[in-house]
């Protein structure tokens, strides 16, 4: 006799006008339409409680359902599964990520700026420059990873160049050594970013840039002005038209309620420069509350994607969508890089931290690399396993317990998970079904959710 049970982590979603049900197992990615009859058979969690022998093709159709993790072995423990995948996701040595931050100065006053009272003048030296590069070498020699990922962040990190030069070369020339793959890759406003910074770092391993417009050239000039008051928009646009097509760029933006509604007349006028095709992701994301905000005494108003309004975020994505651009698939949060052993991020002055949004305080930093030691910090960012607190939600494989930072916004204790579930229920869901929508029924939307709900 057939013996199995339904998957903790299967979604069951229901298709409008249709007595199908699509499944999304959150664990293996796996999704089928199945009908009434092979749902009530799955949802049974041992055949043999009914008492009728199945079909031979209702068993070929539950034997594919195992195939593809919708149904499991009813001696199968999830639980332990779940534990072994995430234990060989936190020790896996096929990369080795490090967050460079060359400085934290900006040459933009951001309304919202995450590190606002973070910022400040210090640009790392030609010290701590060669500091990096030792201690990334010996990383590599220790454990050999495939890949070395390098991302450079900030404050805005283009404004030491040179920096980011040296180093590039270094560990390029260091990796190459090796035989391990380079990827660097470049989060910034936008404003520095020549095409001749883009033609000088290909060679070295450049393969990626994130360029940041909140909407059209009005509210983007309110959200990010210079300094000065001056706009930035026209700058980071010419920018960006002038690398277009030289290496690939993530688009990103920042919305509240102030300028989400430009947003459409940002991406008509992408349109209009011819910008689409070669844009590797286009998203938007509600504005968080930050560490600095907190440091001066604001309230906690949106801290997670839950808290933000769905329907501005679904209603975004398909503004994105219908004009032809690539986006994210708006279901994976996590797990986060930071619950990886090898994931690092180091400040101009070369603090170690796991995850940049401690950035700036000194409390949450793993190490220095100026004394080369780690102390009790990083065991307990390496052994917080929020997931095991999180048991029986089936979307533990899609947020792992939700982020570090985003917990101790919320109740100064990153030990503590932060659920997401709303979003992945209001979001997430939603855009599973609109996906099977789009390939197998023309393409249409369900319209439930609209701007401003």
């Amino acid at each position: 006799m057939y013996r199995y049970k339904s998957s903790q982590f299967n979604l069951f979603i229901p298709i409008d006008d249709s007595e199908e049900c699509l499944i999304f197992n959150t664990f293996t990615g796996s999704e089928v339409v199945v009908d009434r009859h092979l749902r009530a058979l799955i949802e049974i969690e041992k055949n043999q409680s009914s008492g009728e022998p199945l079909s031979p093709f209702d068993e070929s159709n539950l034997d594919q359902l195992k195939e593809l993790g919708i149904l499991v072995d009813e001696h199968a423990d999830e639980d332990r599964e779940l534990e072994y995948w995430f234990q060989k996701i936190k020790f896996d040595t096929s990369m080795l990520a490090i967050t460079i931050l060359p400085t934290l100065a900006c040459n933009l006053k951001c309304t919202y700026c995450l590190q606002d009272g973070l910022q400040s003048d210090t640009f790392m030296s030609w010290e701590t420059c060669s500091l990096v590069v030792a201690w990334i070498k010996k990383k590599m020699e220790d454990i050999r990873p495939a890949t070395l990922s390098i991302l450079y962040y900030g404050g805005e990190p283009l404004l030491n160049l040179p920096a980011i030069t040296y180093l590039s070369q270094s560990l390029y020339e260091a990796a190459r050594a090796h035989g391990i793959r380079l990827d660097i890759q470049i989060v910034t406003n936008g404003v520095l970013l020549k095409r001749e910074v883009v033609d000088a770092l290909l060679p070295l391993g450049l393969s990626g840039v994130k360029i940041t417009l909140d909407g059209d050239e009005d509210a983007h000039n309110l959200k990010r002005p210079f300094k000065d008051g001056q706009g930035s928009f026209q700058q980071i646009f010419q920018n960006l038209v002038q690398i277009y097509g030289r290496v690939p760029v993530r688009l990103g933006g920042n919305f509240d309620e102030h300028n989400k509604g430009s947003i459409p007349g940002l991406l008509d006028r992408l349109l209009g420069a011819g910008i689409r095709d070669k844009l590797e992701q286009v998203h938007f994301k509600p504005i968080l509350t930050s560490p600095a905000c907190q440091k001066k005494g604001g309230s906690c108003q949106v801290c997670t994607f839950s808290e933000a309004n769905p329907g501005d975020i679904l209603w975004l994505r398909r503004e994105i969508e219908k004009r032809g651009f690539k986006t994210n698939d708006g279901i994976h949060l996590g797990p986060c890089m930071v619950m990886r052993e090898h994931s690092y991020t180091i400040d101009p002055v070369g603090k170690i931290y796991k995850c940049g949004g401690f950035v700036g305080m000194d409390d949450f930093s793993v190490g220095n690399l100026h004394h080369d030691t780690f102390h009790y910090r990083l065991t307990e960012f390496m052994t917080t396993d929020l997931w095991r607190k999180c048991r029986g939600c089936p979307f533990i494989p899609l947020c792992a317990g939700g982020c570090r930072s985003s917990a101790f916004l919320k109740g100064s204790d990153f030990f503590q998970p932060v659920c997401e579930k709303r979003y992945f229920n209001q979001v997430a869901m939603p855009l599973i079904k609109e996906e099977y929508l789009r390939s197998n029924k023309g393409g249409e939307f369900d319209e439930d959710y609209q701007e401003g709900q």
